[in-house]
């Protein structure tokens, strides 16, 4: 057995990546890397005990150069004596049909065929020829998108792949422990034929960039092994990244449960949950609600945390169409959530007792007069918002409401008044929910909108003799599916 093949080998003994009696499609681009990767299996099939399919997808990009692709494959399977699948799909098409980069349409429709091969022949795995140097630029890829811990894994040895509209599908990376430069020299000493695709030589796309560019200045001026630390670096990732995620289903097993269709997590258990599960745990509940990991970013799940320790009432707006909300005791992920509205009705207008407590439908609300904004208690855990207000400004003829046709308030901090819906708006506060957010007025203007802004006409200042602090409560009453 050649070295290089012996190499493959061990790894899918020792990582069981095969089973004997496995039937397998093997992608094939016509490149080196994937015609070595065909031979390599091709050869120690016997040993092995597995039976070989190949797949080739014409991806309609490069006219004449594509159609020879093709029929180099086709020949290439014919030689072999093996079966083979050789297909054109409408990449362009697709791209526009789903609004995604050439680079993301390709690959999904290169794994869709790939899935639908295997699933044709009852094919146990998708074997593709990623290799150690398509890994190490994955790595930095991601490093230099500012990736969280999971981009830092790069390509694993196995993975179940996951898109919106493709798989479940296994695939498998026989070729993941050999460099580029390996595979070329395997092909030169075995006399293997393979196709070159121009498009490798462009600078345009940025893994090219990467791979021609960027990866050569570092070794030269910074870390001549920065391939080996990029892997070392991986390695690490992931097996932080699997501890993290054990630990992470654990969470979201004890602390989320699911209504009408939206994931709510516990707030205040969350909150004392180290970030690192936190991270791991938002991420896990992405992945589940969105399919697979494509369009997950780190700074989707940065956002997300800092809502979840932020005030209730703020909503952010994630792939996939989803939401992302807080409310006064829990954390709300979904596509629709006017059925888990997190204020409580509120009918009417209701005049307030400036001292003691105002009991109306779905709230109770605090006040008390204090000298200064030193003097005002903490907030309660279940306490949905509270304020300091100069009393004088807001007189003591104050009622409690929700928002009206062309209510409009001067926010805290601004020098000009604001229509309250354009407030609403670029708050985020979710449409859902503007009918319920409770509003302190007076009989001359908007006071506060509870748990959001005050106005700016009665906000406390160095003049300030009384500071009335208002705390908003909810009741029990809460929205049902």
């Amino acid at each position: 057995m050649h070295r290089f093949e012996k190499k493959i080998i061990d790894l899918i003994l020792r990582r069981e990546l095969l089973s004997r009696g496995d039937r397998v499609v093997v992608a094939v681009s016509g490149g080196a890397d994937s015609v070595s990767l065909l031979h390599t299996l091709h050869n120690n099939s016997t040993e092995l005990d597995i039976n070989l399919h190949v797949a080739h997808l014409d991806h309609g990009l490069r006219g004449i150069e594509s159609d020879a692709d093709a029929e180099f494959v086709r020949d290439l399977a014919g030689r072999l004596g093996l079966p083979s699948t050789i297909e054109k799909r409408d990449v362009q098409g697709y791209r526009q049909e789903h609004r995604l980069t050439l680079e993301e349409a390709a690959r999904e429709v290169r794994y869709a065929f790939l899935a639908e091969v295997a699933g044709n022949i009852g094919a146990v795995s998708g074997a593709v020829a990623h290799t150690r140097s398509d890994h190490v630029e994955t790595v930095l890829l991601h490093l230099l998108r500012g990736s969280g811990l999971s981009g830092l894994v790069g390509l694993k040895e196995a993975s179940i792949l996951r898109y919106k509209r493709v798989g479940p599908l296994r695939i498998i990376r026989p070729l993941i422990g050999v460099t580029r430069a390996e595979v070329e020299a395997y092909c030169r000493e075995a006399g293997i034929d393979f196709r070159t695709d121009a498009t490798n030589e462009s600078l345009t796309p940025t893994r090219n960039r990467i791979r021609r560019k960027l990866l050569p200045d570092i070794r030269e001026d910074f870390n001549p092994r920065i391939e080996d630390a990029l892997v070392r670096l991986s390695r690490l990732a992931a097996d932080d990244l699997d501890f993290i995620e054990v630990e992470a289903r654990r969470v979201v097993s004890e602390l989320a449960r699911v209504e009408c269709d939206v994931d709510i997590i516990d707030k205040t258990a969350f909150s004392g949950t180290h970030p690192a599960l936190q991270r791991g745990a938002l991420r896990l509940m992405l992945l589940k609600a969105l399919g697979g990991p494509k369009d997950i970013e780190a700074v989707h799940i940065e956002d997300m945390l800092d809502l979840a320790s932020g005030e209730a009432g703020r909503a952010i707006d994630l792939p996939g169409g989803l939401v992302f909300a807080s409310g006064y005791r829990e954390l709300y992920l979904g596509r629709d959530l006017s059925g888990l509205i997190p204020f409580p009705p509120l009918d009417g207008e209701y005049k307030l007792n400036i001292l003691g407590v105002t009991e109306i439908p779905g709230w109770k609300i605090t006040a008390s007069i204090v000298d200064s904004l030193d003097d005002l208690p903490e907030c309660h855990g279940d306490q949905f918002a509270m304020a300091g207000i100069d009393l004088d400004m807001a007189g003591d003829d104050l009622t409690v409401r929700t928002r009206r046709p062309g209510d409009a308030f001067q926010p805290m901090g601004m020098d000009c008044p604001k229509k309250l819906k354009d407030f609403f708006i670029d708050s985020k506060v979710p449409r859902p929910w503007r009918d319920r957010v409770p509003i302190v007025v007076n009989p001359r203007q908007i006071v506060w909108v509870a748990g959001y802004r005050l106005d700016e006409r009665v906000r406390v200042t160095t003049a300030t003799r009384r500071v009335l602090n208002i705390g908003f409560f909810p009741g029990s009453s809460k929205n049902t599916c």
